[in-house]
């Protein structure tokens, strides 16, 4: 079986930048167990697999995401770029028509816009849920090697959200905290016995770029990733967490810009907008660039 693959850098506008994606536009024949094997060997944070759609008739393509260690019901990196995948192929018919994707998460649509004469990819997430609070604040700074104190002072919660999966948001005070972190696996296992999941989306308020609302790293090693260089289902729950604890003007709209992967040299620029209605956001979007940097065949017969 022969297998090409693009390999795309998603919210970035340069090569070698933003997250990592390879995805395999003939997915259809490819078995779970290699699909496996496939983001095992080739080691990005997700490796994604365009099949058929579950329901006949639907004018949607599937989506299957998996990281080096197991299958996730949604990845936001992952639907961005499988859209501009097809763009690329020439294969999304209807312009200005929205990409539509099955995903064992739910259905997702993708738009396409134009801005500074380039095209950016707006992902549509699930409306948000608030899963409840992380009351062991000690825990999350010992895992992040940092005092509590840099996560006290901020007087916000560490929070569970889901805009389509389930994201540990924890507030810094500083950047100088953020370059200071030094993830302890030992002790995010303990964060996971509690929760289910030990990974940890961690964001502050002061940032590098002169147009950013927010400065984040993301950590999910029980997802086989060590960091995360940009991270689209989480900006989107992150965007949620911002409304509800007022840390951004809160007119109808809200849109704002998160700076990531700058500690890894792979910056990303990641968009968010959302409607607030009645304190909350809605209508959640998280949207960037993407760029094809290669394309390749692989031979597993």
């Amino acid at each position: 079986m022969e297998l090409d693959f693009l390999l795309i850098d998603v919210f970035t506008d340069r090569p070698f930048g933003g997250s990592r994606l390879y995805l395999f536009p003939g997915g259809a024949g490819v078995g779970e167990g290699l699909m496996q094997k496939l983001a095992m060997e080739m080691g990005a944070g997700e490796t994604a697999f365009i099949v058929p759609a579950r329901g006949p008739g639907s004018g949607a393509a599937g989506l299957r995401v998996f990281t080096p260690t197991g299958e996730i019901p949604f990845g936001g990196h992952s639907v961005l770029g499988a859209s501009f995948a097809l763009d690329e192929l020439c294969r999304h018919a209807g312009e200005g028509e929205p990409f539509l994707w099955d995903l064992e998460a739910g259905r997702f649509t993708v738009e396409r816009r134009q801005e500074h004469a380039k095209p950016v990819y707006y992902l549509t997430q699930e409306p948000p849920v608030f899963m409840g609070q992380y009351f062991q604040r000690g825990k999350v700074a010992r895992t992040l090697g940092i005092s509590e104190d840099e996560i006290a002072i901020t007087g916000l919660p560490c929070e569970i959200i889901s805009t389509g999966l389930p994201i540990h948001i924890v507030p810094l005070a500083s950047l100088e905290a953020m370059a200071a972190i030094n993830l302890r696996r030992r002790e995010a296992d303990a964060i996971a016995r509690d929760l289910g999941f030990g990974d940890l989306f961690v964001f502050t308020c002061e940032v590098e770029g002169p147009d950013s609302a927010v400065h984040c790293r993301m950590f999910a090693p029980h997802f086989g990733i060590p960091e995360d260089a940009a991270s689209g289902a989480a900006t989107g729950a992150l965007v949620a967490y911002l409304v509800k604890h007022r840390l951004i003007k809160c007119d109808e709209h809200v849109r704002i810009v998160s700076e990531q992967g700058l500690e890894m040299g792979r910056p990303s620029r990641i968009i968010a907008e959302a409607t607030v209605r009645n304190g909350q956001a809605t209508d959640i979007k998280v949207g960037g660039t993407c760029i094809l940097v290669g394309r390749g065949r692989l031979d597993v017969s």
